[in-house]
């Protein structure tokens, strides 16, 4: 045998080594989100000078970077003229946008309450939007429709497919 086979072998075998042992670097490149802080039970208050301005309670909490993923959320607002609540099954909050997925249901201290199994509530507009059915009722009042746009601020409400019965006094 001569010596230019056998580093020719040698080579052969070193090339398939590195071809069978090579490092799979498309498992790598998959960057998973990882969250800041889990939260189990909870309930974080955002407290200024005036008291207590929100109230943010749930099962499951997630933080990351720039957002939170809550499930059993339960979001309330003491900034506005009336208090009032928006919960939800799960919860994504971003840029002061919360989108609600399941049971959601807004409760204002005047008795106003609505239902939805969607909506998107932006805290700094002060509205809430939800693209499919919902019911509006306060006492003996009850609004059912579609596509709700609701302004908590102004006392606003505007919708498709309306209607309800309205009690007078």
């Amino acid at each position: 045998m001569s010596i230019n086979l056998f580093f020719v072998l040698i080579l052969g075998l070193l090339l398939g080594m590195y071809g069978y042992f090579a490092p799979n670097y498309a498992a790598v490149h998959e960057i998973k989100e990882i969250p800041k802080i889990e939260l189990i039970d909870f309930t974080l208050y955002e407290i200024s000078h005036k008291g207590i301005d929100h109230i943010l309670e749930g099962d499951k909490g997630k933080k990351f970077d720039e957002y939170y993923v809550i499930t059993s959320a339960k979001f309330s607002d003491n900034t506005k003229n009336l208090f009032h609540t928006i919960q939800a099954d799960t919860v994504d909050y971003r840029n002061d946008i919360i989108k609600l997925n399941g049971h959601v249901h807004y409760k204002r201290d005047d008795g106003l309450e609505f239902r939805s199994n969607e909506g998107t509530y932006n805290t700094k507009a002060s509205l809430i939007d939800t693209r499919g059915s919902f019911v509006i009722t306060q006492n003996k009042n009850r609004i059912d429709g579609n596509g709700l746009l609701y302004n908590t601020e102004a006392k606003t409400v505007s919708a498709n497919q309306v209607h309800g019965s309205y009690q007078l006094k």
